[in-house]
């Protein structure tokens, strides 16, 4: 790549072209941010509604609810409870959900930065850009003036949503501002993670590290004090929720992220300033000149490719696994109607190795998308261009994601048992529930595989609808029930053939149907990949 001026050849100011590059980036945009912000959005009065109809629907249930959410593992998970001298059903949808949305609004920011900076550098689109009387800056600024505006709509729309649910004025405005300030911070953070290193899965990887070493600070901060202690306030996303809305609604933790979103940017575009276009000022390490014999399979290196991906995931189940376990001791002396007449224990592991599974699913489609971008960036073409087959390259890259799906599954399992043996004293619960863990593989495999039919018979529209299976399967498995949805449609979901294990039996003949799909989507996938040209672009 060639380094580039920081003024344009007209002599124009440094943010020359932003205004033309925002355009740029919202009309490429104008599908997948709304669909974000919608989606994120809808979720505040559908979350209420399943809270209100199934968990908390007496004063009763709210208080023993309200009892348990105070818990501290849940407090963990959630994060402090503030104002349960008067709890309502809001506060209580507060307690138990509001961490999800700053998490949510974190995460688009970081997809979004990414893909405005990084990605287009590694695309070689920036560098056709900058040819152009474009200034050196714009195009950081203007994924930064995105992401603000974004985040604009997202508070405005959040806080629409949250008065819609009975939230006061001033509580709902505080609320919306929260997920907009926790979704700046990280967009600052993808800003700068993005000058450190050369691909944007490193990038986006550096900030989704970030992001989980927030939630981990604000759950050990709320470990220290009900409500939240000196760690707590080490995290971005607990400054969000210490302003306390309905509870006293301060504005001020806000200023916090504000300012520390300020200086990152700073950061950032000093850091920009460093380096040449594509370079990052983290050098790739190269290298061996001859790859070890282990490597020279399709199969080995599709593993390789994916190596750092798995051990990041891993890392993360096994500390969510753990925390989760955990709160098993708690949950098995509280009378919740949402799973009435069980064990409300064992009914909350069996809700939790099923969030494992739609988790690892999200891993599962990433990871067969992955290989869409190398054929787009012709990362494939070298590799097919030797002794390697189309056939070689696509099963051995499926066969690595699926392992990775097994390694997961196991992972999350074990630590989830170990968990809940740890709080109940009950031993035998790491086998059994790392086999119930595990006994969920044929469903994500049939997540793997949609997009693997689609890669060989409708590559372009792969991504759209690989999201669309996995999220639309999600959301009828989980409240499908509530909602009374019809039958054709719940049995459409893939998440919804397998039972909640460890609550209820086992289902082989699910289970052998889910793989036998799994099978003839990966067909069907390969067949249209050997009949069609590779893409390039």
């Amino acid at each position: 790549m060639t380094a580039t001026s920081s003024r344009p050849r007209d002599g124009g100011g440094p943010l020359t072209g932003t205004g033309a590059m925002v355009r740029l980036a919202l009309r490429r945009d104008r599908l997948r941010l709304p669909i974000w912000v919608l989606v994120v959005v809808a979720l505040v009065p559908r979350f209420y509604y399943a809270a209100t109809s199934a968990v908390v629907p007496t004063p009763q249930a709210l208080a023993d609810a309200t009892r348990l959410i105070r818990a501290s593992f849940m407090r963990v998970l959630a994060g402090p409870f503030f104002g349960a001298e008067a709890v309502t059903t809001q506060k209580y949808f507060l307690a138990a959900y509001w961490v999800e949305f700053l998490l949510a609004a974190a995460l688009m920011n970081i997809l979004l930065v990414t893909r405005h900076t990084r990605a287009e550098e590694q695309s070689g689109r920036a560098e056709l850009v900058r040819a152009a009387v474009v200034g050196r800056p714009a195009q950081l600024t203007a994924a930064l003036v995105v992401a603000a505006a974004g985040n604009a709509v997202l508070a405005l729309l959040a806080a629409v949503a949250a008065g819609a649910i009975g939230f006061t004025a001033g509580g709902a405005l505080l609320f919306g501002a929260s997920l907009a300030a926790a979704g700046m911070v990280f967009a600052a953070v993808a800003a700068v993670t993005a000058q450190l290193t050369e691909h944007p899965r490193g990038a986006t990887g550096l900030a989704g590290a970030v992001l989980f070493v927030a939630w981990l600070l604000r759950g050990a901060g709320s470990l220290q004090a009900e409500q939240g202690g000196p760690l707590f306030w080490l995290s971005p996303i607990g400054w969000s929720q210490q302003t306390r809305v309905l509870a006293g609604d301060r504005w001020w933790p806000l200023g916090l992220s504000v300012l520390l979103a300020a200086l990152l940017v700073a950061a950032a575009y000093a850091l920009a300033g460093r380096r040449d276009l594509g370079a990052a000022l983290v050098a790739a390490r190269p290298g061996t000149a001859c790859a070890p014999v282990w490597l020279r399979s399709p199969l080995a290196l599709a593993l390789r490719l994916r190596r750092a991906a798995i051990v990041s995931w891993a890392a993360a189940f096994l500390a969510v696994g753990l925390v989760l376990g955990g709160m098993t001791g708690a949950m098995s002396v509280t009378d919740l109607p949402i799973f009435a007449g069980a064990d409300f224990g064992r009914a909350w592991l069996g809700l939790m190795v099923f969030t494992g599974s739609l988790y690892t699913g999200v891993h599962a489609v990433l990871s067969v998308l992955r290989l869409r971008a190398e054929e787009v960036r012709g990362l494939a073409g070298p590799v097919l261009a030797g002794p390697t087959s189309r056939r070689a390259w696509f099963g051995s890259s499926l066969l690595a994601s699926a392992l990775a799906v097994v390694a997961l599954l196991t992972v999350y399992g074990v630590a989830l048992g170990a968990g809940a043996a740890l709080s109940t004293g009950d031993g035998r619960l790491v086998a059994e529930v790392a086999w119930a863990s595990l006994r969920r593989v044929p469903e994500v495999l049939v997540l793997l595989a949609v997009p693997a039919a689609l890669l060989g018979l409708a590559p372009r529209a792969a991504g759209a609808a690989a999201w669309a299976v996995l999220g639309c399967s999600g959301f009828v498995a989980v409240l499908g029930a509530y909602l009374r949805l019809p039958g054709p449609l719940v049995n459409a979901s893939v998440l919804s053939h397998l039972p909640w294990h460890p609550l209820e039996a086992a289902a082989p003949v699910a289970t052998v149907v889910l793989l036998g799909l799994a099978a003839a989507l990966t067909g069907l996938g390969l067949y249209g990949l050997r009949r069609r040209d590779l893409s390039t672009g």
